[in-house]
C-alpha cells in the first residue's frame, strides 16, 4: 500500500499538471508543441499531435512527449510520513470514521471517513496534509484513500508511521490514472467518473468523449 520511491541521480522529476502562470510550473499546451515550465522558465519543448489540451492530458501524452522524465508530480511532490487509526466509530448514515496524522506527532490529527453507497461501493474521504489541499494531486488522494481502505480491510498497520509519496513513476501513469470506473469496491469522495477524466476536470478542461 504505502510505497517509498528512492530516486537516483539518473531520475528526473517534472510537473504533470497543466501550466499555471502564477506558479511558473506545468505543461503548457499549444497547437503545435508543448512547453515544460519549471521555476518560471521553459526547460523543454516537444512536438505533439493532439487536437486539444484535454486530449493531450486525458491520454497522458506528456509521458511520450517528455521521455526523459521518470517521475511525475501534480501540483506537489509530497513525500512524507502518515499514520492512520482504525475505525473509531460509525455515524448514523453508516459512515465509518477514524483519524489520520501527517509528518509527526506535533501535527494535529484529522478525520477520515468511509461511507457505504448504493451497490455496497465505499466512498472514501481522506484529509489532505497541511498546506497540500490540491484536488489535482490525484496520486496523493489515491495513496491516502488506499490507506483508509487498507486499514478497514486489516491490510494496513494501525497507528504506525508509514511513508507515502505523490510521485508517479512513468510506467505507472496509466495504472494510477485509470479509465476504469469499476476496478475497485471504493472510490474517492465526489469522483464519479474515471480518474483520467477527473485529472482533466479539476484542471478546468472542457470534457471530450473518446471511443
Amino acid at each position: 500500500m504505502a510505497k517509498k520511491i528512492a530516486l537516483t541521480k539518473s531520475d528526473r522529476m517534472a510537473p504533470g499538471h497543466a501550466y499555471i502562470p502564477t506558479l511558473g510550473t506545468g505543461i503548457e499546451w499549444k497547437p503545435d508543441a508543448v512547453c515544460l515550465w519549471e521555476s518560471g522558465k521553459v526547460v523543454e519543448t516537444a512536438q505533439h499531435e493532439t487536437a486539444s489540451a484535454y486530449e493531450y492530458f486525458y491520454n497522458l501524452r506528456f509521458a511520450e512527449s517528455l521521455p526523459s522524465v521518470t517521475h511525475w508530480w501534480f501540483r506537489s511532490a509530497w513525500t512524507q510520513k502518515v499514520r492512520i487509526s482504525g475505525v473509531q466509530g460509525v455515524m448514523d448514515n453508516e459512515t465509518a470514521w477514524g483519524y489520520m496524522q501527517f509528518i509527526d506527532e506535533s501535527v494535529p490529527a484529522q478525520v477520515w471517513t468511509a461511507s457505504i453507497m448504493d451497490g455496497n461501493r465505499t466512498e472514501i474521504s481522506a484529509p489532505f496534509p497541511p498546506n497540500e489541499v490540491q484536488p489535482v494531486n490525484i496520486p496523493l488522494r489515491l495513496a491516502l484513500a488506499r490507506l483508509v481502505a487498507g486499514v478497514i480491510a486489516d491490510e494496513v498497520e494501525r497507528d504506525e508511521w508509514l511513508v507515502i509519496t505523490s510521485l508517479v513513476q512513468r510506467d505507472d501513469l496509466a495504472r494510477v490514472f485509470s479509465t476504469d470506473t469499476d476496478e475497485s469496491r471504493w472510490q474517492l469522495e465526489d469522483v464519479f467518473s474515471s480518474l483520467r477524466r477527473e485529472l482533466c476536470r479539476v484542471q478546468g478542461m472542457k470534457e471530450q468523449r473518446f471511443a
